[in-house]
């Protein structure tokens, strides 16, 4: 309060003070009301004051020129009214006039018509409401009629129950006397009359009969014979909104070991209910956090169980969903999106029925209440970023888990980082929720006295997880110092200034022991243990009440279609909001698409010909890294950004298939309008034409594949700098293992194989996604495309009647020696299975061919058999020449049609412009020596691979550039059969996103 109110309140009393005619009684009421709002020195200051105005007015006058100067007074006191009233509080102003109406009614002769409308024009300036005023004048009379108090905000508290009928009652036998409270709601305060002889302490200080006393938040009235009655739970009485959902809650014989085996929480019974506010204490380390997240079931507890009503919360999870809310210490909030978006995409999620309307209206009436409608417009932005204050920030937060009603709210560390103004503004906010009935856990570390004073119930933890007590929050003060022995054990608060100083509870519970010297030492004087034992033997774990007919509302959420729409369309606007994101992620692609084109635009002079260009096979590899790593990074942070948001939902019981796709699509779009744009600038760089289409699906595919890699890293992982520095880590076993830097035939004899891909290689993305492309470009491209079929009949042929045929001849001579020379079985061994196996897998060998080789057996080969064997070889050989030439001749008649057609020069442009030697030397291994692989059993071809179909069933046989597999029995081109097979990859990643595979493995493995 101002010193220029004060001094006009001084004023206003002396006027009515002499109105009134009672000076002494007059000054014992300024003096009440002083020490309520200054220190003890300043009293007597304003004392003064208050004197030299109502020596003023009253002086030695008659009675006439006084009535006459204090009617002129009387505009002076309305125009003070006016002025003061713009900076009093509502509850400054019940106050002031209950002090106002106590000294004018303190005459034995009653009211004259002045004083009347003195404070009816006082009241009436006030706004104080004419109910208010008729039973501020009642409980200041001096005989009290209990029947001018029959009102719904008056309680009487007696030995017998009152005879009114809206007042409330309490009925107390020991008590000798009535204590009446009349309770101001919007002021939140009371004021009381007692009426007894004996003594009443309100908040340590002794009432005098007959006046009026006021009560506020965390205030106790003691009695030697009656139990503490505390503020907090007098408020209940008048609180029917509370009473219509009440609920009990409970947590029995409590234990929470961490997975170390450490014990975090021990043995904690309590029980409470709705409409409280639980204040939780302890120093850093005690378990506040941790009791938090058993309590409201994230956390199982090891042993024992939290129940409401009865009902066990971790083994009836149905039960409540939606009943609790859970507001960490951290923000969850959408940094890119408004205040109002935050809210509005979240009470979409809990209300599915609602139409956008009813929520936008829902919405606005929430942020009204939190004292956010200024603000709605403004991005929440992050603590470095500042848009709206912390303060705003934490009301937000609750606001997210208000929205929805939950009747149990866990909040921790709402104030911290916070100005004390912020703080309270946050503690009201709460303290007002729990008015309506809700049951609110606070972590709070070191509260100011008025906010430790809000709490209804509090409770300690020690070091180590012990619980030290449970109770009302004043009374703490009293226990701990009755414990310990101190000389003022039962003072909780400051007999000057009433504050409550929360720190000595951890001061006492802290205390060490003091050595010879008086130095203080280590060892404390209680332990947590002992703490924890004194606490138990002090209290008696009643069972809690359960009320039977509270039903929890159940929230009707949105489906998981809807959820999905939500979830996409908060993703896609936060996306928006936030440019810097937008740019980099769309231009990225295309700016490297440039670069790459530019730099690997080889030509050796003159016009730029694609076909002499040697750098294609780099762009097509690079092309495919450049996408894993664009998926990776777009994704990579996406859940782990979401995490404790996640965690806030979960109350929610949403659907996670709902979350993942829409991350999943939503990343889809972002790969897809990537690689557009990195295909149209990269291939328009490098000349190549008309192969958009393909190269988009095998490179979007690929960056969909790192997408699910992206995702399943974010969600394995707690920190975003552990998967930022891992991406290079899964990155570099895709270059290597492809099979480009290092041809499979050269890895580690351990992880090689000698027919085919290794299966290190086969798990490799970027082998199937970089073959796509080779073979698409080489064998699809609308040059090559005529020939490619000719040309494969050509190199079989070739290769049968070359580097087969050799190698047959070779094995068949060395049989033929060996029989010669009488050789055993075992020599021939080594050189008939070879012989065997190929020529019974030849299809131009005939039927009875067949069945004589079949008979071959190395105890009975003959010279003759291996003569047949060496016929059987040549007719092969022949058969090869013949079909070389048929296919060649064919080539060359295409080419002379296509020639005559479109002319040579255009045939040459067409080559340059699709074809590329250096891809076609790649595909064709044209550049290595080795032609076949000789094994025990077979010759594996290693010439022109690009024109190898391998029958066999498992497509993972064919060698690498193969241009057609065997799929599931079907022959296929290599890209659609990569393209499946990169897909169900990324199935495969999805399956394990959504059971947390990676993380679970990853916490196994820290066990």
């Amino acid at each position: 309060m101002s010193e220029r109110v004060l001094q006009a309140l001084m004023q206003l009393f002396a006027i009515g003070a002499a109105m009134e005619r009672q000076t002494h009684q007059s000054r014992n009421a300024v003096e009440n009301f002083l020490r309520q709002q200054v220190s003890l020195q300043r009293i007597q200051e304003y004392l003064l004051l208050f004197d030299e105005y109502h020596r003023k007015l009253a002086g030695e006058e008659s009675d006439a020129k006084a009535r006459k100067r204090i009617s002129v007074s009387a505009v002076k006191m309305l125009r003070i009214c006016t002025e003061i009233n713009k900076e009093l509080t509502t509850r400054q102003k019940f106050i002031v006039f209950i002090r106002l109406a106590e000294f004018m009614q303190s005459s034995e002769n009653g009211l004259t018509v002045d004083e009347n409308e003195f404070l009816e024009t006082v009241a009436s300036v006030f706004t104080i409401e004419p109910n208010e005023y008729t039973l501020s004048r009642a409980i200041t009379e001096q005989q009290i009629n209990e029947s001018d108090l029959d009102s719904d905000q008056i309680l009487f508290i007696s030995s017998r129950k009152g005879s009114s009928l809206k007042a409330r009652s309490i009925v107390k036998t020991d008590m000798e006397g009535s204590l009446i409270l009349f309770y101001i709601e919007r002021a939140e305060l009371f004021f009381i009359r007692w009426t007894g002889e004996e003594q009443l302490l309100v908040n340590g200080q002794p009432i005098d009969k007959n006046t009026v006393i006021v009560l506020t938040q965390g205030g106790v009235i003691r009695s030697s014979k009656i139990q503490p009655l505390y503020y907090n739970e007098l408020v209940k009485h008048f609180n029917d909104v509370a009473k219509e959902e009440s609920f009990s809650f409970a947590a029995e014989n409590l234990e929470y070991v961490f997975p170390n085996g450490h014990k975090g929480i021990h043995n904690l019974n309590f029980h409470s209910g709705s409409g409280n506010l639980i204040g939780v204490m302890g120093s850093s380390g005690a378990g506040k956090s941790t009791l938090l997240a058993v309590l409201n079931g994230t956390l199982k507890p090891t042993s024992g169980r939290v129940s409401i009503n009865g009902i066990d919360l971790n083994s009836e999870k149905s039960v409540a969903e939606g009943l609790i809310g859970n507001v960490p210490q951290d923000d969850l909030l959408i940094e890119e999106l408004t205040v109002y978006q935050n809210l509005f995409y979240n009470t979409k999620l809990c209300y599915g029925k609602l139409t956008d309307e009813e929520i936008g209206s829902k919405v606005n009436d929430t942020l009204s209440a939190l004292g956010l409608s200024e603000t709605k417009e403004l991005r929440v932005g992050n603590p470095l970023n500042k848009t709206i204050s912390g303060g705003q920030r934490k009301r937000l937060n609750i606001g997210l888990e208000l929205i929805r009603e939950p009747a149990i709210l866990f909040v921790d560390e709402p104030t911290s980082g916070l100005s004390s103004r912020d703080a309270e503004n946050v503690m009201d906010l709460l303290r007002q929720l729990s008015r309506e009935g809700k049951l609110i856990f606070v972590v709070i570390h070191q509260p100011s006295s008025d906010i430790f004073r809000m709490f209804d119930q509090l409770l300690m933890l020690d070091t180590g997880g012990y619980p030290v007590y449970f109770g009302n929050p004043t009374d703490a003060i009293t226990y701990f110092k009755r414990q310990v022995h101190l000389t003022d054990a039962e003072q909780s608060e400051c007999p000057v200034c009433g504050t409550i100083n929360p720190e000595q509870l951890f001061n006492i519970l802290e205390l060490h022991e003091v050595d010879e010297f008086g130095r203080t030492t280590e060892n404390r004087r209680i332990t947590p243990k002992e703490w924890n034992e004194l606490h138990h033997s002090h209290n008696t774990h009643s069972k809690p009440e359960n009320v039977s007919d509270y039903t929890p509302k159940k929230l009707i959420k949105a489906g998981p279609f809807k959820q999905w729409r939500i979830f996409f369309t908060r993703d896609v606007l936060s996306r928006i909001s936030n440019k810097q994101y937008m740019l980099i992620n769309l231009l990225e692609a295309p700016v490297l698409g440039l670069i790459l084109g530019f730099i690997l635009r080889y030509s050796s002079g003159g016009e730029y010909k694609l076909n002499d260009n040697p750098n294609l096979p780099a762009f097509l590899f690079i092309s495919v890294i450049v996408s894993l790593f664009l998926g990776l990074s777009v994704s990579a942070e996406e859940i782990i950004r979401d995490r404790r948001i996640r965690q806030r939902e979960q109350f929610l019981h949403l659907s996670k298939t709902a979350y993942l796709l829409s991350k999943v699509c939503l990343l889809f779009i972002i790969s897809a309008l990537q690689t557009i744009g990195f295909v149209l600038i990269g291939n328009y760089m490098m000349g190549i034409h008309d192969m958009n289409l393909s190269y988009g699906l095998v490179l979007f595919t690929t960056a969909c594949f790192a997408n699910l890699l992206g995702l399943n890293i974010s969600s394995a992982f707690d920190s975003a700098v552990t998967i930022y520095i891992l991406i290079p880590f899964l990155l570099i076993p895709q270059i290597l293992l492809s099979g480009v830097i290092v041809k499979f035939e050269k890895l580690h004899p351990a992880i090689t194989e000698e027919s085919s891909v290794p299966l290190i290689g086969n798990i490799m993305t970027s082998r199937w996604a970089y073959e796509a492309l080779a073979v698409e470009q080489y064998s699809k491209n609308p040059h090559s495309v005529h020939f490619y079929d000719l040309d494969a009949e050509m190199s079989n042929a070739s290769f049968k009647k070359g580097w087969w045929y050799g190698a047959m001849l070779e094995k068949t001579d060395r049989c033929e020696r060996l029989v010669s020379n009488r050789a055993g079985a075992d020599s021939l061994n080594k050189h008939l299975p070879v012989i065997k196996n190929e020529l019974l897998d030849e299809p131009a060998v005939s039927t009875g061919d067949k069945n004589f080789v079949r008979s071959l057996s190395a105890a009975s080969l003959s010279v003759s058999d291996v003569k047949r064997l060496e016929q059987i070889e040549t007719n092969i050989h022949e058969h090869y020449i013949d079909a070389f030439n048929i296919s060649n001749e064919k080539k060359e008649a295409l080419i002379s049609n296509m020639i005559e057609q479109k002319g040579e020069n255009e045939f040459r442009r067409l080559k340059n412009r699709y074809e590329n030697e250096s891809l076609s030397d790649m595909v064709r291994n044209s550049n290595s020596k080795d032609r076949i692989l000789v094994t025990k059993t077979s010759i594996i071809r290693l010439f022109e691979p690009v024109f190898i179909y391998s029958e066999k069933e498992n497509m993972l046989d064919a060698p690498l550039f193969s241009a057609r597999k065997n799929f599931m029995g079907t022959e296929m081109d290599t890209l659609p059969v990569n393209i499946i097979v990169i897909w169900m990859m990324t199935i495969l990643l999805y399956i394990f996103l959504y059971f947390d595979l990676f993380r679970k493995l990853i916490n196994f493995r820290k066990r």
